[in-house]
């Protein structure tokens, strides 16, 4: 039984979290027996692993969420982790598991909030509860219900609710620490890693199922998981913002080559979808915090390797060198001959970072004679290569890919010790043939006209080399002395830079999004004045309107011909029934407010039977469309006219044709999604009952008469998305929380970033990390709210409660010592 104060206040933070976890998964939409038994199974794991579970929960979080499918907006499968971690969590320290712990000094502990601190928190905490409930009021009183919109009272309580579940797992965290210092550096360290790849990894199946990894040209713009972004904002935006600098932290610091090789995976992967978010915002977030995380890095690394710091500088201008070169041939490389000549150019880079030290030891004369005879055999095998894959379709890749693989078995042949006068000169004329595949791949794919363009870089860079080998002094083995590390982290940043380029190059959309910034930037600011503007009383500039009012305020008090559709379930109707209405605006295909289900592909003959009424004459849109939240592919739409028959109930029977092949591929799936909208502006319509069936299946869709409530519905707003966001971070506190929480919040991030740039955490292992994440946030928050989507607003405090807390852990000095 638990000894102490503290132990029975665990006991009933254990017992109250287990009550609220079990109610929600109770009223779970899909299968809530099955849920009840997998959250029964998760709170014994907190139980047994109270040290590590509960700082593993952001890893979770990009990939823990099925509203698409549940139907659940207000609550979701996150609170139900949290709760389950923290029942288990709370009822092992309360029932003794620390006492068998060796609790570390307190010097040792890593997570310790001052005083201030704590009253920062404490008022932040006050301004976010004060918010809630004005919200609220503002929305009519509190009301609760399972499937109420952004609309209605429980959207306050979606939105507000991040920082409580936070703040819940706080305790544990210090516990954990206390008993093992090294555990938050390891478990809240790898979570971040594991949120970053599960990001990553669904954008990378997004990408290849719906438009092609290559494809930057589509209006296609990434979403990941999070179904957040089903009415635009950037949820994804701010998790790779948070997560990026906890992977090129682990990019810095790992030695072992496999580990090493994965970091360096998941930094390309994370690069990737960054690029593919199309942001520019991000653009401009994620390098600036990656730079500031190499800047911490360094001054924590100054004091112990001063010396070696100092002989790096040489090296790292040089690998900016090589970075700024292949950068600058890369782009007329792409624009002759593709992705294939990149492909070519990066397979280049690679031989060039492996090859070991020439060390010619002849004259100047003579390694000069040695370099132009490995050029002159290069261009002589070039041209035959031209040859070959002129007569021979496919040959010239064939020929690069044995170039590359030959020059990397010529450099490891170098490194065991064997004769070298004639293997230089081969291992030069390797590299050099390497660079000519590179022209010969890209006429090869664009024709003899384009040759030129591509010759001209590649002989640049190969004249460059050539006079690096021929400086005098130490300065031609730079390169070569690198580590494999460094070797690799420079080959890496090739490869992101290559994409870069393909992106720019590439793709119409990219350059389109930056043609369009100030037109943009003029339209956000507009937009901004207009948010401002709901502010109405000096109440409202002080306390907020409440949080989750936003998108209730620009509809009922912003312009008219900005309001957007809506839906609301009447349950208490005989029978239950979806009130769904549209938008003032101009209702192109994007700007339908769209409520919809993921369902089996349909096969054969789809027949829709619908039982509705409306007051006046409506113009019904249905859709069956492979779709993954907000940009269709392969579709089936019917316009259906519903006359109104003064107002009474119709059942309707609207033959939609015969189904495409629809399902995507078994390796990249799509997902099938049945949509109904309104297509006359401003009008209502009530939907009692909706039937879809094929030439199999009777039923495809499930709570086809929502006896269910909303379960399995789900709704969005694929273009139309300023009326949703305020999109800028400072003012969306602003407007929830009022001047007093806009000046908390920016308190305590100030705090954070101090406490981790010059205060007692600068020499945590994690501090880096903490304070580039926060800076890129930050940047993406200046043209998006963020924290308007729950679960990236959980990361964001849990990365801010953190760094608040966090300290270094070096033994303190003695008195003799200081």
């Amino acid at each position: 039984m638990p000894d102490s104060s503290k132990r029975w206040l665990g006991l009933l933070l254990a017992a109250g979290s287990a009550g609220a976890g079990l109610w929600l998964v109770w009223h779970y939409p899909l299968q809530p027996g099955l849920a009840c038994l997998l959250w029964l199974a998760v709170a014994a794991l907190g139980f047994a692993h109270w040290q590590a579970l509960p700082l593993m929960i952001p890893g979770l979080v990009p990939v823990l969420g099925f509203a698409p499918w549940t139907g659940w907006v207000t609550f979701e499968e996150l609170d139900l982790l949290v709760l389950a971690v923290a029942a288990g969590g709370y009822a092992a320290l309360a029932l003794g598991a620390k006492r068998g712990v060796e609790l570390a000094p307190a010097w040792r502990r890593p997570l310790a909030w001052s005083g201030l601190s704590k009253l920062l928190l404490t008022l932040f905490c006050a301004s976010l509860l004060l918010a809630i409930w004005r919200g609220f009021e503002q929305a009519g009183g509190w009301q609760f219900g399972w499937w109420q919109g952004y609309h209605e009272p429980m959207n306050s309580l979606r939105q507000g609710k991040s920082l409580w579940l936070v703040l819940l797992l706080l305790p544990l965290w210090r516990a954990a620490g206390a008993g093992e210092p090294a555990a938050v550096q390891r478990w809240f360290g790898l979570a971040m890693l594991l949120a970053l790849g599960g990001a990553s990894l669904a954008v990378l199946w997004e990408r290849l199922a719906y438009t092609g990894l290559l494809n930057f040209s589509s209006e296609y713009r990434s979403t990941g998981l999070f179904w957040e972004m089903h009415v635009g904002g950037a949820a994804l935006d701010g998790c790779l913002a948070l997560g990026l600098p906890f992977a090129l932290l682990w990019v810095l610091r790992e030695r072992r080559p496999w580990a090493f090789a994965a970091a360096l995976g998941l930094l390309l992967l994370a690069g990737y979808a960054a690029l593919t978010t199309f942001s520019r915002g991000v653009y401009l977030g994620l390098p600036l915090g990656a730079g500031l995380c190499s800047l911490l890095l360094a001054r924590q690394r100054r004091a112990e390797r001063a010396a070696a710091l100092a002989a790096a500088w040489p090296r790292r201008g040089l690998a900016l060198a090589v970075l700024l070169a292949f950068g600058m041939a890369a782009w007329p490389v792409f624009q002759a001959g593709g992705y294939r000549a990149l492909l070519a150019l990066a397979g280049s880079a690679l031989l060039m970072m492996v090859m070991p030290p020439l060390r010619l030891r002849q004259t100047r004369g003579q390694q000069l004679l040695v370099l132009l005879l490995a050029l002159l055999a290069a261009a002589l095998a070039g041209g035959v290569s031209w040859l070959l894959a002129q007569a021979v379709p496919k040959s010239a890749y064939v020929v690069d890919a044995l170039v590359v693989l030959g020059g990397l078995w010529l450099a490891w042949w170098l490194r065991a010790g064997l004769p070298r006068n004639l293997s230089i000169c081969l291992m030069a004329g390797a590299w050099f043939w390497s660079l000519a595949c590179v022209v010969v791949v890209a006429g090869n794919w664009g024709g003899e006209t384009v040759l030129q363009r591509a010759l001209l870089p590649v002989l640049g860079l190969a004249l460059a080399w050539t006079g690096l080998q021929l400086l005098p002094g130490p300065a031609a083995g730079l390169l070569p002395a690198l580590s494999w590390r460094a070797k690799s982290l420079l080959w890496t940043g090739c490869l992101m830079l290559f994409t870069v380029v393909a992106a720019l190059a590439g793709g119409a959309y990219v350059s389109d999004r930056m043609a369009t910034g100030q037109r943009d930037l003029e339209g956000r600011f507009q937009h901004w004045r207009l948010a401002r503007s709901l502010l109405e009383t000096p109440q409202d500039w002080l306390l907020g309107k409440g949080v989750g009012r936003f998108a209730s305020s620009f509809m009922f008090v912003g312009p008219a011909a900005e309001q957007v559709g809506d839906y609301r379930l009447v349950e208490s109707a005989q029978p239950p029934n979806l009130l769904l209405t549209s938008g003032k605006h101009v209702l192109g295909w994007g700007e339908l407010f769209r409520v919809s289900q993921r369902i089996a592909a349909p096969r054969g003959e789809m027949q829709m039977t619908l039982k509705l009424r409306s007051a006046s004459d409506v113009n019904l849109h249905l859709e069956v469309c492979e779709k993954h939240l907000l940009y269709n592919a392969v579709c089936v739409v019917k316009n259906l006219p519903v006359q109104s028959q003064g107002g009474g109930w119709q059942t309707l029977q609207a033959p939609l044709g015969q189904a495409p092949s629809l399902g995507g591929r078994w390796w990249a799936p799509r997902f099938v999604v049945f949509s109904v909208a309104l297509g006359s502006p401003a009008s209502a319509v009530e939907i009692a009952e909706l039937s879809l069936r094929d030439a199999a299946e009777p039923a495809l869709l499930t709570n086809s008469d929502f006896s269910r409530g909303m379960a399995y519905w789900f709704f969005s707003s694929d273009r139309h998305q300023l009326p949703w966001h305020i999109k800028s971070l400072g003012l969306h506190l602003l407007f929830e929380q009022g001047l007093l929480g806009l000046a908390l919040g920016v308190s305590l991030v100030v705090a954070v970033l101090w406490r981790c740039s010059f205060g007692h955490a600068r020499f945590h292992a994690l501090a880096p990390a903490v304070v580039s994440a926060l800076l890129g946030f930050l940047i993406v928050g200046l043209f998006e709210s963020l924290i308007d989507a729950p679960r990236v607003a959980f990361l964001f405090y849990a990365l801010l409660l953190l760094g608040l807390g966090l300290r270094s852990t070096r033994a303190p000095l003695s008195p003799s010592m200081k």
